[in-house]
C-alpha cells in the first residue's frame, strides 16, 4: 500500500479543491494521503472532512517554502497544530512575501514586453486569495481567454516566472531554520521535501544541525539511484522516510497522479508513531 503525502489543492497552487483531491485517490485505490498545501493550512479542515467522508486517511500538513542565496530549500511539515499562532504569523509573512515577489516578476514582464497582461487584472479574479503565484497569473489569463487550457502552462511558467527567464527574483527572508523550528514547535514533524531539487546534497547535513526529522526519498525526479541515495542517509541519521508525488492538478510538473509515488505501510506507522511520541493534538 502506497501513502502519498505531498499533494497541493487551490488553497497554494494546486488547481483542485481538498474534495476533489480525495475523489481522485479514493478511485485511485489510494488509502492514505497528505495536504501539503504551500504556506498555507487554510485546506486542511475541509481536506479532513472529506477523507473521513470517504473512509480514507488523512494527514495534514504543509510545504514551507524557503531560499537563501538562491538555494532553494523546501520544508514539509505533517500534523502541526494548525491553529499555532507562530506558525499563522509565519504564514502570512510568507504570503505577503510569495505575492509581491510574483507582482514584481509579473511587472519585470511588462516592462520588457514579453507580458502585456496587468497586475490589477489578476487580483480581479482572486480577490481574497491570500497569497498569488505564477499559476494564478496564467489561470487569470486563461480566464480572460489569453489561454486556451492549461496545456501551455509549463512553457508559460518557464519562460516568464523561472530562474531561466532572465526576470526571475528570489524570495528572501525565510530560512530553512526558520522553517524547520515553526513546524516543530507547533508540534509537528519537519521533513526536507524533494532533495534532488536542491542541487547540493551537502546541504542536507546543515539541515541535521537545524533539526530536520525526515527526508522526501520517494519523489516522480528522483531516480532509483536518488533513491537508494537518501534511503541510506534517512538510516544513517536516523530520520524518518516519506514520499509523495507533488500533486498539483493541472500544473502537476511531472506526469504522474496521485497515488503513483508514496511510501509504504511501514514507513507510514513510523511516521505516525513519532507523532504519537510528540502527543501534540490535532
Amino acid at each position: 500500500m502506497l501513502a502519498d503525502l505531498h499533494i497541493h489543492s487551490i488553497h497554494s497552487d494546486g488547481t483542485n479543491t481538498p474534495g476533489e483531491l480525495v475523489a481522485i485517490a479514493k478511485a485511485n485505490g489510494i488509502k492514505t494521503i497528505a495536504l501539503t498545501d504551500h504556506d498555507t493550512v487554510d485546506g486542511l479542515d475541509d481536506f479532513l472532512k472529506e477523507t473521513e467522508k470517504n473512509g480514507i486517511r488523512g494527514i495534514p500538513g504543509v510545504e514551507i517554502s524557503t531560499s537563501v542565496d538562491g538555494v532553494r530549500i523546501h520544508v514539509l511539515g505533517y500534523m502541526p497544530d494548525r491553529r499555532n499562532q507562530k506558525l499563522n504569523d509565519f504564514f502570512s509573512r510568507i504570503s505577503m512575501a510569495r505575492t509581491e515577489n510574483t507582482r514584481a516578476i509579473l511587472q519585470a514582464n511588462i516592462r520588457r514586453g514579453t507580458i502585456t497582461y496587468s497586475w490589477e487584472e489578476v487580483q480581479r479574479h482572486f480577490p481574497s486569495k491570500k497569497w498569488l503565484c505564477s499559476s494564478h497569473v496564467y489561470e487569470a489569463m486563461l480566464k480572460d481567454g489569453l489561454y486556451k487550457d492549461w496545456s501551455q502552462w509549463i512553457p508559460f511558467y518557464y519562460d516568464y516566472f523561472s530562474k531561466k527567464s532572465g526576470v526571475y527574483i528570489d524570495i528572501d527572508g525565510f530560512t530553512s531554520r526558520e522553517a524547520i523550528e515553526v513546524i516543530r514547535e507547533a508540534g509537528g514533524i519537519a521533513v526536507v521535501a524533494h532533495p534532488k531539487l536542491i542541487w547540493n546534497d551537502s546541504k542536507l547535513v546543515e539541515l541535521l544541525d537545524e533539526g530536520i526529522q525526515g527526508i522526501e526519498a520517494y519523489y516522480p525526479e528522483h531516480t532509483e539511484k536518488d533513491t537508494d541515495n537518501y534511503l541510506s542517509f534517512a538510516r544513517k541519521h536516523q530520520l524518518l522516510i516519506t514520499g509523495g508525488t507533488d500533486w498539483h492538478g493541472m500544473v502537476t510538473m511531472n506526469q504522474v497522479t496521485i497515488g503513483d509515488c508514496g511510501i509504504n505501510d511501514s514507513e507510514l506507522n513510523l511516521l505516525l508513531g513519532k507523532f504519537k511520541e510528540i502527543d501534540n493534538p490535532l
